[in-house]
């Protein structure tokens, strides 16, 4: 395994200046403070087109918003209304109208009430919160209660406004309300959420719209002009889609793509389809809404209509143009083409650069349309090869991000180019595409296909390894295991149940991390995996070091050393070498420390395993500063900053820079520290790391002194 991350602290505390997170790391008996501040989070999507009506709610909604001195929590107005009637469009109206109301920012988070997994937890929620507000995903806390206290702590005093998008419950609200009474919340549910009225909620209902608003909305949409021409179609239209800006916004698509089409022809289609729509009419409206997407998907083309069928099974939420291929099962279809054409239909929603998602309801129905129209094996058919894809694309990206790594499954044994320009897009692609890894998982698991459970996992470990995520690699790590248990591989066992272990390492539960590993080396001897058995070894002397038991910690090392050697397994070698200069310094022994540190420089460099490599630079020089050796610390540590090319090895050089400058300023080179900080500070800003603020804070007195 690479080496763990080190373990973080966040500390809290209010100046003038706004929010300030100390975050304290600890590595190898070194402890380095940074500093960072929140950014001003810009969340909403998009202002709504064409919306139309709704003054009386947008006036009562508006009136929430505003100051009031004598309440003592946020504002909180909570639109209610059946499925597709407007309330995302309504908060996002009212919400771009009062902007610069809120100078902290704009919080934005998808419940997930009819989500293909089911509601969004708290826990899940706050974790998107904090990663809004700027907190580093790898710094986000794991669990539950602290992530609460540290979102309270960054909204107490704010003036920002939080937008809840499609909430299942009261319970799943309270939380996220932030602690302060100048701050407001919109939250939109399908459900009245009447317990919110307790914390200071105020409801606001929202129905159909009336008829003139729908005519006015269509109008809109399509063109006065067309309205005028035709103004009593244009009546029965709005009349017939029952006043649902959806279902106006879906028949003015099909009239925008057909430009021919009179409205009368139009209303004569919902006039056929009248006595099935006043059928359908539920309490929640979301029966009519599937008549009028009936209409919109019989309109679309053969192909059209089997590629939107088979978007309804997707596993995730947010799909691109390679998923929606791989779940067509047709290399000679323009899949682009097609989207296209979805979209334009209003079928499906434009997310992002070469991303789309359904609207709930559409989702919905898509999916019937396919447990209709196609048969179960076609269906499972298509859902496989999803998976699949997703699956080739990882393994993939995993190549880059961890090319060291000794990878497992045959997969990783296929040679094809890469559909990545480089480490660093192809780890972007990871994190993007984490939500739907971890569906594909969850839907293969459910459909009894093991063996792709745990090669998904094995994909995701770079991502996990680099950016976090620790609700994720946990919850996978659970049914990979049995995924590998359940195929019979004994290999894949192992590794699995070492990825899932390291994620307890990274969570600073050394006792859980210790069942799991020695579970893993007790597995790894029956098997004869003697990969296996050395990771077990690292992961128990890990743990150990963890805990404080340095004895252990030196002999699981060693143990899992010698077998890394034994084998030939160099960048093993390079690793344990470092984890034991880590443990001997902490002990004391920075003698042997710096023994084993240059040791491990060495190998790392024959292997050209950079991030080791320089961890060992950095744990040498420290060692070295620690025992009054300040020349041949910093000599040390300037040859290995040298031989990190700027240009390829940015996130390499940044640790490397700072502990350089550091370094020099105890030997009073005041300037070499200040220049090397500056270099240190334009990768941070180039690469958003979290270090940033904390570089510029230092650098700042440092410019005064100089001028």
């Amino acid at each position: 395994m690479d080496p763990a991350r080190p373990s973080v602290v966040n500390e809290v505390s209010h100046n003038s200046g706004g929010t300030v997170v100390q975050a304290g790391t600890v590595h190898g008996g070194v402890h380095v403070h940074q500093t960072w501040l929140p950014g001003t989070p810009r969340q909403l999507p998009p202002s709504p087109a064409h919306f139309t009506g709704r003054e009386p709610e947008s006036a009562v909604i508006m009136a929430v918003l505003a100051q009031d001195a004598d309440r003592s929590g946020p504002g909180l107005a909570v639109v209610t209304g059946t499925g597709g009637v407007g309330k995302t469009a309504l908060a996002l109206h009212v919400l771009h109208a009062v902007n610069r109301r809120f100078p902290d920012g704009q919080l934005y988070a998808d419940m997930s009430a009819h989500g293909p997994y089911g509601p969004a937890t708290p826990g899940e929620l706050l974790g998107r919160l904090l990663l809004g507000l700027g907190v580093p995903s790898g710094e986000v806390p794991a669990d539950h209660p602290s992530r609460a206290a540290l979102y309270r702590s960054l909204t107490a005093d704010r003036e920002m406004v939080v937008f809840l998008d499609d909430a299942a419950t009261s319970t799943q609200v309270i939380e996220l309300l932030p602690a302060s009474r100048r701050s407001a919340v919109i939250v939109t549910s399908r459900k009245r959420l009447s317990g919110l009225v307790a914390a200071g909620g105020r409801l606001v209902a929202l129905d159909a719209l009336a008829p003139e608003a729908a005519v006015e909305l269509l109008g809109r949409a399509v063109g006065r002009h067309r309205v005028r021409e035709e103004p009593q179609p244009a009546h029965d239209v709005a009349a017939l889609c029952g006043g649902m800006p959806i279902a106006v916004h879906i028949v003015a698509a099909r009239l925008a793509a057909r430009p021919r089409w009179r409205l009368a022809t139009i209303a004569a289609q919902l006039t056929d389809e009248h006595r099935r729509l006043r059928a359908l009419v539920a309490e929640d409206g979301e029966l009519s809404v599937a008549a009028t997407f009936d209409l919109s998907y019989r309109g679309l083309t053969a192909d059209a209509a089997r590629l939107y069928r088979r978007l309804g099974l997707f596993p995730g939420v947010e799909f691109d143009p390679e998923s929606a291929a791989a779940l067509l099962g047709d290399a000679d279809t323009d899949v682009d083409d097609l989207l296209d054409t979805l979209l334009g239909a209003n079928l499906v929603m434009d997310s992002g650069p070469e991303r789309f998602r359904f609207h709930d309801l559409l989702r919905l129905h898509a999916r019937r349309q396919a447990e209709r129209d196609d048969s179960e094996s076609e269906r499972w058919d298509a859902v496989r090869a999803l998976v699949e894809s997703l699956l080739d694309r990882a393994v993939a990206a995993d190549q880059l991000v961890t090319p060291l790594r000794p990878h497992l499954g045959e997969r990783y044994r296929i040679t094809a180019e890469p559909p990545f320009t480089g480490r660093s897009e192809a780890l972007d692609w990871l994190e993007h595409a984490l939500p739907n890894l971890v569906a594909c998982a969850r839907t293969a698991f459910g459909h009894g296909w093991y063996e792709l459970v745990w090669q998904l996992y094995e994909a995701m470990w770079g991502v996990f390894l680099y950016r976090g995520h620790t609700d994720e690699w946990r919850a996978v790590g659970t049914i990979a295991v049995d995924a590998a248990v359940r195929c019979g591989d004994g290999i894949a066992e192992v590794r699995m149940t070492l990825q899932h272990a390291a994620v307890h390492s990274r969570l600073r539960d050394p006792d859980s991390a210790t069942s799991l590993f020695e579970q893993a080396l007790t597995r790894a001897q029956q098997e004869r995996d003697w990969e296996g058995e050395a990771t077990a070894r690292e992961g128990l002397g890990a743990a150990a070091h963890a805990r404080g038991d340095m004895v252990t910690a030196i002999d699981q090392y060693g143990q899992s050393l010698t077998l890394n050697r034994r084998h030939g397994r160099q960048r093993g070698v390079a690793l344990l070498l470092c984890y034991l200069g880590h443990a001997l310094a902490d002990t004391g022994e920075f003698d042997g420390a710096v023994t084993n540190f240059r040791s491990s420089a060495w190998v790392a460099d024959e292997i050209g395993d950079r991030h080791c490599w320089a961890q060992a630079v950095v744990g040498a020089g420290t060692c070295l500063a620690a025992t009054g050796a300040m020349a041949e610390a910093i000599t040390e540590v300037r040859a290995g900053l040298s031989a990190l090319p700027a240009d390829e090895a940015a996130s390499l050089r940044l640790p490397v820079l700072e502990k350089l400058a550091d370094l020099e300023d105890e030997v009073g080179a005041t300037h070499e520290a200040h220049l090397h900080r500056q270099e240190a500070l334009r990768i941070a800003i180039s690469l958003g790391d979290r270090r940033a603020e904390s570089l510029r804070l230092r650098l700042e007195p440092e410019s005064r002194q100089a001028g």
